[in-house]
């Protein structure tokens, strides 16, 4: 194996490490918007990132608001990326882009540069996503209901 091809998987990997940290980051600003104080709350900023949006997910459902629900229907959408990403992270990747995983009953799989690349973009957009949503819609609609309004 060349030099520059494993180089080509080491540059998008640290990118999707990377971006997750962002996505992550993010989250737990989302976790701060919605927090009350609680020891919940600070207990949840060291749990896995899965862990934190689903107990997100059942948080925003008790809002009962259609801000919320946008929230919630973004956090659906990262689903499939975090479960590829928890592959790679806990799997050697061998020479060719070769993934063995170290849950022995998953399947091998192999991963290139363009699809590390691909996955790095996709969790900065849906980060993106979670933060405008969190920013310009939930956010204000908290400040209605706080202050008396819908």
């Amino acid at each position: 194996m060349t030099e520059s091809v494993e180089g080509d998987l080491i540059r998008p990997l640290g990118l999707v490490t990377l971006y997750f940290g962002y996505a992550e980051s993010e989250v737990d600003s989302l976790i701060a918007a919605l927090s009350d104080g609680s020891h919940t709350s600070a207990a949840l900023s060291n749990a896995p990132l899965g862990q934190k949006l689903a107990t997100l997910r059942k948080e925003l459902g008790r809002l009962r608001l259609p801000e919320a629900d946008q929230l919630i229907s973004i956090i659906d959408n990262a689903q499939v990326l975090i479960e590829l990403r928890n592959v790679l992270v806990h799997s050697s990747i061998l020479a060719r882009g070769r993934v063995v995983p170290s849950d022995r009953s998953q399947s091998e799989l192999t991963v290139t540069p363009e699809q590390l690349t691909e996955l790095a973009e996709d969790i900065f957009t849906w980060k993106e996503h979670l933060s405008a949503a969190r920013q310009l819609k939930l956010t204000p609609a908290l400040q209605r209901r706080l202050h008396g309004g819908t």
